[in-house]
């Protein structure tokens, strides 16, 4: 079946007849799920209520951390097998690094097949961030590669902010981070026509820089500060649908590698990487229903039936199979009141501590976390949502991303690798079912 492309509109009979696959949440675990499920050949539909990805950095972490440490490791692969080791139930205990690598690799080559270029760190690469302080993360946006090279080596380098530019200012970026790296330098520029009078955003001028004109003026603001500078740090702006186009023009006039540094949200960076999935959801076929809510879902033998409403029209999906990758609180997946967490779309069960005097410790900045925030969905290693008694619940349904339980993406700063390698193993077991 190869349905057309909707974006939260009825036409016609898009919605008529059975998918093979209904993915509820169209995060970085939902989209990445539809795109591994519909590029190996079958039909996919996308229910989401919207997505956080264009307020999003654009790094893809694997691991950045142990719990309990304060300091960014090196060897994501290593504290990979260690977090598993410490704790059986994480979901990269289910998967393997074979299975998670072989997840990152068919992502970012999705993604490059969308102009959307990134780089793998063996080792967990070093950036700068918009605050100045330093971020570790596993896989780089091409356009930032260059500051983790830059960062690596100490080297001069210059900060170019942007007058007027909202979220962005060279100086504290280069004051902040002076400490780790000496060689930084700060600039702030005018380019003349570049940009509407008065307040500046990154992710307008970066469409501005899909256009040479644009980039020229750029070039031109920036080349009289050089001044054996080694390297360019950038606010996120070196365009949206031609981003490596961009990074590849300014470079060659200025002679220097230059860079992105990772700004606050929204960021062009999580644009691009939105959009860039959505291209990817018209080639592959896949129809989306995003900006409603998912009001009722049902199942039987043949599979399941999703509603969902949108300025009170309801459209219903049938599907055989149905990936659940709804996020935690903020997403709607887990919700809380004083004594329970819950899942709320199909009342799963969800691993939690006993009582709610077991959720916090004492201390609000303890470094080893809180039990609540490992709370979740527990999963067998195909990714089958699992009663309380560790049966499967449903044999055609499937969890995915950080609703699972037994982890703590944002201590582990895990969160994309969670994302990624759940989707591809719950996606391969669909596929493997067809």
């Amino acid at each position: 079946m190869n349905n057309p492309l909707c974006h939260g509109e009825k036409a016609g009979d898009t919605w008529a007849g059975n998918w093979d696959v209904v993915v509820v949440g169209n995060g970085l675990a939902g989209s990445a799920a539809a795109l591994f499920a519909a590029s190996k050949g079958l039909s996919v539909a996308v229910v989401g209520s919207g997505s956080q990805l264009p307020l999003s950095s654009g790094l893809f972490d694997l691991v950045g951390m142990m719990p309990g440490e304060r300091r960014y490791t090196d060897q994501p692969w290593e504290t990979l097998e260690g977090l598993i080791q410490s704790g059986p139930g994480h979901p990269y205990g289910k998967l393997g690094a074979q299975a998670i690598r072989r997840a990152f690799d068919g992502f970012l080559e999705l993604l490059a097949h969308e102009g959307l270029m990134y780089v793998a760190c063996e080792k967990n690469a070093r950036v700068i961030t918009s605050v100045g302080t330093v971020k570790a993360s596993y896989a780089l946006p091409k356009s930032m590669a260059a500051g983790a090279d830059a960062f690596e080596k100490k080297s001069k380098t210059l900060i170019v902010g942007i007058r007027g530019l909202k979220g962005f200012q060279a100086r504290q970026v280069a004051q902040s981070a002076g400490t780790v790296w000496p060689g930084l330098s700060a600039v702030e520029i005018a380019p003349e026509g570049l940009g509407r009078p008065g307040d500046l955003y990154p992710e307008a001028l970066a469409r501005e820089l899909d256009l040479p004109a644009g980039r020229e003026l750029l070039i031109q603001a920036i080349r009289p500060h050089l001044d054996g500078h080694e390297a360019v740090g950038l606010p996120p702006i070196l365009g949206m649908d031609k981003s490596h186009e961009a990074m590849a023009h300014i470079e060659s006039a200025l002679g220097v590698p230059c860079f992105e540094i990772p700004g606050m949200p929204p960021t062009a960076a999580g644009v691009r990487l939105r959009e860039a999935l959505d291209r990817a959801f018209s080639r592959y076929g896949v129809a989306t229903f995003v900006g409603g809510k998912v009001t009722a879902v049902s199942d039987c033998e043949a599979g399941f039936s999703v509603t969902a409403s949108l300025r009170g029209e309801e459209t219903v999906i049938s599907a055989r199979r149905m990936i659940l990758a709804t996020g935690r609180f903020m997403g709607g997946g887990l919700t809380g009141d004083r004594c329970l967490v819950s899942e709320p779309l199909l009342n799963l069960h969800v691993a939690q501590p006993q009582t709610r005097d077991e959720w916090h410790r004492c201390n609000l900045f303890d470094p080893r976390g809180h039990a609540v925030n490992r709370a979740g969905v527990m999963a067998d290693r195909q990714m089958h949502p699992l009663s309380a008694d560790g049966s499967v619940v449903n044999p055609n349904l499937y969890v995915a991303g950080s609703i699972l339980a037994h982890q703590d993406w944002k201590r582990e700063k895990s969160g994309a690798g969670i994302s990624i390698a759940t989707a591809f193993r719950a996606a391969e077991a669909c596929v493997g079912q067809a």
